[in-house]
């Protein structure tokens, strides 16, 4: 009898797992478009800063001659406008520009640029859930710098030669007369 009965409710048990293989399935693949897409977020956030970055310090560049360092507004916004008419020819950049040239307090730069770039991408395994694309953003700051200008080197004449100057220093002599030393 009891051989019976479990055969019966081996009978029963049959096909059980069935239902939730697709469960698993699914799972797995949401676990592995999580994953994916968002290593691929991280990399087109990390592009972005990288594109801001560039595009302030472009922008940083635009510093007024005299001392002390201090940036022209109309030609910085005019260095990154030219910066950002090349990243965004870019698929994936969708917006680049200045979003502020603030003053400085605890630096000796007066200003700072600041430029935000912002990109979207296409996801890969999201989509089966209906996330189509993700997007990322960066912002880059760069402070301007001004150096001073070396004058240019005299004309040294023609090439290397021969040191005209005297010889080498031979050094302090033997002493002529050195001191004897005490009796004791």
């Amino acid at each position: 009898m009891s051989r019976l009965l479990r055969t019966l409710g081996a009978a029963r048990e049959r096909g059980s797992i069935l239902p939730v293989i697709p469960v698993v399935a699914l799972s797995l693949l949401l676990i592995a478009g999580l994953v994916i897409d968002a290593s691929r977020q991280l990399n087109a956030r990390s592009q972005a800063v990288a594109y801001a970055e560039e595009a302030a310090r472009a922008g940083a560049q635009a510093v007024e001659p005299q001392p002390p360092a201090t940036l022209d507004p109309q030609q910085a916004r005019r260095n990154v406008g030219d910066y950002c008419a090349q990243v965004l020819q870019r698929t994936a950049v969708t917006s680049c520009g200045v979003t502020d040239i603030e003053p400085a307090d605890d630096s000796p730069r007066p200003y700072t640029m600041v430029v935000r770039v912002e990109t979207q991408i296409p996801t890969t395994l999201l989509g089966m859930v209906g996330v189509r694309s993700l997007s990322a953003s960066g912002v880059g700051r760069a402070e301007p710098v001004a150096g001073e200008l070396l004058p240019p080197d005299p004309d040294p004449g023609p090439g290397p030669g021969p040191d005209p100057g005297p010889g080498p220093d031979p050094g302090p002599g033997p002493d002529p007369d050195p001191d004897p030393l005490p009796d004791p």
